[in-house]
């Protein structure tokens, strides 16, 4: 019989789809009609920050059974199971980091290994840790989220496969430190002393120290634990380095850090509205966080934002359409009648990703 061809964003293109048309970049066919969608291919289109509607073949529901298990796309449900999962397993690692100085990194790599399995699900763990950010947990759902967002910003950026694991030991290791800290401190609600604020920002060090004794472990992940503080303009902590002195992990590492902190609620704070989180990403690659790494972070994720729902200040319920890059707060939406540009209407905001 026929196939349907139907409509998809590119976040939601999988492994085995057939194209029904040809995806062009700069006047060059990118992947030609008919072929089968791969996870190179998949790469390929997303590398070139491809935001239109992509046309496939879509097969019956018999074809769409004999899909490879291993291809199936997780839910956002199902990803938050596995991430809960994963921060317990953290717990673990972090409460037995004693013996880890003695029998090397096992555990962090088969976490590691686990982390890569789940960005199979790529869109599903975007719009989760979008959604529900790591909520209180400061430590360990919190490096579970920095860890698979540094991941995903590595492949971006097109790290290798030895570096993207090095890079994911050193994200979920990056906040140790803060198990050696007073928890009421950690989760103060009110302001902290200048005591406080400076037992805080010890943890990158404290972290450094443990990590750095563990067997035959490279340095870039310690490296990686030690900088993830430092700013590009010389502002951060502990040894106040600029630019190109900043470890390449932990410049990584700080934007899946600030991204997870500013989309979380904690104890002290509420977190901010997924276009806002997005801005602040943009305002703080002038000059704080690496801009070529928070350019190529925004470019990809807002792909991921495509024809998510969302509900504004009013509790109305929209689709988002298109995100301007200049203006990140303020993207056109769908109501199921009109369009609605918030650059036109700014009385309103986005309030919130929706199920």
């Amino acid at each position: 019989m026929d196939k349907e061809k139907k409509l998809f964003y590119v976040h939601e293109l999988a492994p085995g789809m057939i194209l029904s048309q040809d995806i062009r970049a700069n006047g060059k066919v990118l992947v030609a009609k008919g072929a089968t969608i791969t996870d190179y291919a998949l790469e390929k289109i997303k590398k070139h920050y491809i935001p239109n509607l992509i046309e496939v073949y879509y097969g019956d529901e018999d074809e769409l059974r004999n899909t490879s298990m291993s291809q199936r796309t997780k839910t956002v449900e199902e990803i938050e199971e596995s991430l809960n999962e994963l921060s317990f397993n953290v717990e673990g690692i972090f409460e037995d980091m004693d013996s880890l100085k003695s029998s090397g990194i096992e555990e962090v790599r088969k976490f590691a290994s686990r982390i890569q399995s789940e960005l199979k699900s790529i869109n599903s763990v975007i719009k989760n840790i979008v959604l529900y950010g790591s909520g209180k947990d400061t430590i360990y759902r919190h490096g579970v989220n920095v860890a698979a967002l540094s991941a995903i910003l590595g492949r971006w950026i097109g790290l290798s496969e030895i570096d993207l694991n090095l890079l994911t030991y050193s994200a979920v290791l990056h906040d140790f430190g803060k198990i050696k800290i007073d928890k009421e401190i950690l989760d103060k609600p009110s302001n902290l002393t200048p005591g406080e604020f400076k037992e805080i920002r010890n943890h990158p060090t404290i972290g450094y120290k443990y990590i750095k004794e563990i067997p035959y472990l490279d340095h870039s992940v310690s490296y990686g634990v030690l900088m993830h503080h430092e700013r590009m303009d010389g502002s951060g902590y502990p040894l106040g380095l600029k630019g190109n002195q900043i470890h390449q992990f932990a410049r990584i590492i700080a934007v899946a850090d600030v991204f997870d902190a500013v989309n979380s609620n904690r104890v002290y704070k509420k977190s901010k509205g997924p276009f806002e989180t997005l801005e602040i990403i943009k305002k703080e690659s002038l000059g704080r966080l690496d801009y070529e790494y928070c350019n190529i972070f925004l470019n990809h994720i807002v792909n991921y934002y495509m024809g998510e729902t969302v509900q504004l200040n009013t509790n109305k319920i929209c689709k988002i359409v298109q995100v301007d890059a200049n203006n990140l707060t303020r993207p056109l939406l769908f109501d199921d009648n009109n369009f609605i540009d918030l650059k036109q209407y700014k009385d309103l905001y986005v309030e919130r990703l929706v199920l």
